[in-house]
């Protein structure tokens, strides 16, 4: 039986950084992956990182030439309901082909002394007398393999096969993500009918759809949508996406459909040898649903606390381990929580309201749209306009007494969960509690999967 220091499943962008970094600190790493090497990551072709996110954490540099750089851009605007009132913002976005990018990120963690075994799928986790976690075992062209190791982490995505296979006593939750906790995608690769002087390089964003025109590679551009509960409810809006907006004339190349979680982070991502991450921790960002930069910011801190815990031989234990989780919530958790929860029921609003919000730029407004997830302070005058404009919308009959109530709801929840998160507990004692409260308040949000686009158009 083979013994390694950190034994990672899943190979995507997620595992790979985890893989990489650990390695890098001079433990021994080994990466399992369900999928053969040429199918890796097949959902999409095309995906965007921010640039200054890739350089921030160091991730590996493409260049144009290189079969995964696809092209570069940074002009995006969020749209209301019609396209009208455009919210512009200025961020350098990476094009690149997904599969290619994560064999290079595999590559890179095994430049700097990972394994990876390849369709490797996950069966169980072993535990040694102490009950904790101390290795596992996957599967290999038929036969089963036992590996021994220190820590586990999870990377596997939207199934969490380790984190759901996890005794329920284990101090980590193990919910499974149902169709309202996943966000459906729709990528249809369009050529437009009349050619453009220069390649199409900006992205357009409609709040009210979910839905997106951006640049692409091999078709002249990609419209992208995005819904709650299925595929159904994405085509759903498509039709309507598709009558209300008016694009310049274009025909389909070809569609991939694809999920990403969008559903709370759990409350604690770390356990005796344990650790989630990626997908299988849902950390996506709740205002795009992207998630690839999105659960560094987790894994920077988890190599910075498990290098040390691990050093000289010894065991991560919860405890040891526990400042993950509020180096975490005192940073981008807080952060993602406040505005999942903002997102969850401001987006509970008819067509004419959405217009209406965007031309008075109030709620959807430049300052909070072209910011937004980036710890943006609205100052007296920003809420005291908000109010004039909502009284008026009201009078007009432009905003419904519900979707008013939905936005102060809104606004109040999102202001609970931040204070709440910011008294994470600093040790498991008092975590309980904490949780529990946590619950609460979860449960005064709205989900995006409860509101109809199309029935509340």
């Amino acid at each position: 039986m083979k013994n390694y220091d950190v034994v990672i499943v899943g190979a995507s962008t997620a595992g790979s950084y985890f893989a990489r970094r650990m390695a890098e600190k001079g433990f021994s790493v080994l990466l399992l992956e369900k999928d053969a090497r040429d199918k890796l990551s097949p959902s999409y072709d095309i995906f965007h990182m921010g640039k200054e996110e890739m350089e921030l954490h160091g991730l590996p540099k493409v260049k144009e030439g290189d079969g995964i750089y696809a092209f570069e851009f940074e002009d995006s605007a969020i749209c209301s309901v019609y396209g009208n009132h455009p919210k512009p913002s200025k961020l350098k976005v990476v094009g690149m082909h997904k599969h290619d990018y994560c064999v290079l990120m595999n590559d890179w963690a095994v430049e700097a002394g990972a394994e990876i075994v390849y369709e490797a799928s996950f069966k169980k986790l072993t535990y040694g007398e102490n009950g904790k976690i101390n290795g596992l075992v996957y599967e290999k062209d038929g036969n089963e393999e036992t590996v021994s190791c220190r820590l586990v982490a999870d990377c596997s995505g939207i199934p969490a096969v380790v984190r759901r296979s996890l005794p329920d006593d284990y101090g980590i939750e193990k919910f499974a993500l149902t169709p309202k906790d996943i966000f459906y995608v729709t990528l249809r690769y369009i050529d437009f009918e009349e050619k453009r002087s220069s390649r199409y390089l900006r992205s357009d964003f409609w709040l009210f759809f979910k839905s997106w025109l951006a640049p692409s590679e091999g078709s002249d551009a990609l419209i992208g949508i995005g819904a709650c509960g299925g595929f159904e409810t994405v085509e759903k809006v498509y039709k309507l996406f598709e009558k209300t907006v008016k694009l310049p004339a274009h025909k389909v190349t070809r569609i991939e459909n694809g999920m990403t979680p969008y559903h709370r982070a759990p409350y604690s991502f770390v356990s005796d040898g344990f650790i989630a991450m990626g997908d299988a921790a849902c950390l996506t960002k709740p205002n795009c649903g992207e998630g690839c930069t999105a659960s560094l910011v987790l894994e920077d801190i988890a190599v910075d606390v498990a290098s040390a815990v691990m050093a000289d031989g010894k065991y991560p234990t919860r405890e040891a381990l526990w400042s993950i989780n509020k180096r975490y919530n005192d940073t981008q958790g807080k952060e993602f929580a406040s505005l999942m929860a903002l997102l969850g029921s401001i987006i509970r609003h008819s067509a004419k309201a959405n217009e209406f919000l965007f031309r008075k730029d109030v709620i959807f407004s430049c300052k909070l749209l072209g910011s937004m997830g980036n710890g943006i302070e609205l100052s007296f005058s920003d809420y005291a306009k908000t109010l004039i404009y909502v009284v008026v919308g009201l009078v007009t009959g432009n905003i419904k007494p519900a979707e008013l109530k939905a936005v102060i709801n809104a606004i109040v929840t999102s202001g609970k969960l931040t204070a709440h998160y910011e008294k994470y507990p600093n040790t498991p004692d008092g975590y309980e509690a904490w949780a529990k409260e946590a619950e609460l308040l979860w449960a005064q949000t709205g989900k995006v999967a409860e509101w109809d686009t199309v029935d509340n158009f």
